[in-house]
């Protein structure tokens, strides 16, 4: 039997449904949640084709064979596995409002971002965050782009810590005084990177001569200020911008 996770969401546009391990090929009864969805809310049929997965680089397309009350039985053809792409983007931002870090996670997720960590710093103080819904909106944003590996979310930690934990060689600090960076600015390719946002009103002169320490760069993505969110989301989409020519 099989659970799963599953965009709840715009349910209507899922690509693929999320479970913990990919079924074997053969038949397979899923249960619970997802056969729920499926059955109830999606209302597959008969001969109806699913795509599942389980975030980790799986997929396996499906046939349904039969749906009741509690279970939709599939009968699984193929089974698929992707390695990761790169670049690999760690996207480490202050925390926003709550709506505002819903959306930061859900379009993040879409654009390719591997990594979330949340940040404390001056401006932007311990909360309580939602984590576990957090990862409901990254699973269902997954599932409806079509994406094989999940997001990992990580555990908030200070700005200090972050600053003296290891990052990519490619690590950059969003700054409306830095550098524009373009998506012609040759800072594509296959390195992976680390992007840092700020929170609203951006980091402190201190909290910024710590990051120019660290040996993260200064950039900026656009001729006016851009919001936390914003500036995360248009970040990790340059940093990724050639990841689909330079992977394997």
């Amino acid at each position: 039997m099989q659970d799963g996770r599953f965009p709840r969401a715009r349910s209507a546009l899922a690509q693929r449904y999320l479970l913990p391990t990919l079924p074997p090929l053969g038949r397979t009864e899923l249960t619970g949640d997802l056969a729920h969805h499926l059955g109830r809310v999606m209302r597959v049929q008969v001969g109806e084709r699913v795509r599942l997965g389980d975030g980790v680089g799986g997929c396996a397309e499906a046939t349904v064979l039969s749906v009741d009350r509690a279970s939709v039985v599939v009968d699984v053809a193929h089974v698929t596995r992707r390695a990761r792409t790169r670049p690999q983007v760690t996207l480490a931002f202050a925390c926003p409002r709550p709506a505002r870090a819903d959306w930061l996670i859900e379009h993040g997720t879409e654009v390719g971002v591997a990594t979330f960590q949340p940040i404390w710093c001056e401006r932007s103080r311990p909360q309580k965050l939602r984590l576990d819904r957090w990862r409901k909106i990254a699973d269902a944003a997954v599932g409806q782009c079509d994406r094989d590996w999940a997001p990992t979310l990580l555990e908030p930690v200070e700005l200090g810590d972050w600053l003296a934990g290891e990052r990519p060689p490619r690590s950059l600090l969003a700054d409306a005084a830095g550098e524009l960076l373009t998506a012609t600015a040759g800072d594509g390719g296959r390195d992976d990177a680390a992007l840092l946002v700020g929170p609203e009103g951006g980091f402190t002169d201190h909290e910024v001569q710590r990051a120019v320490d660290a040996g993260l760069r200064r950039v900026r993505f656009a001729a006016h200020t851009l919001r936390t969110e914003t500036a995360a989301l248009v970040g990790a989409a340059l940093l990724l911008c050639d990841a689909d020519e330079a992977s394997d």
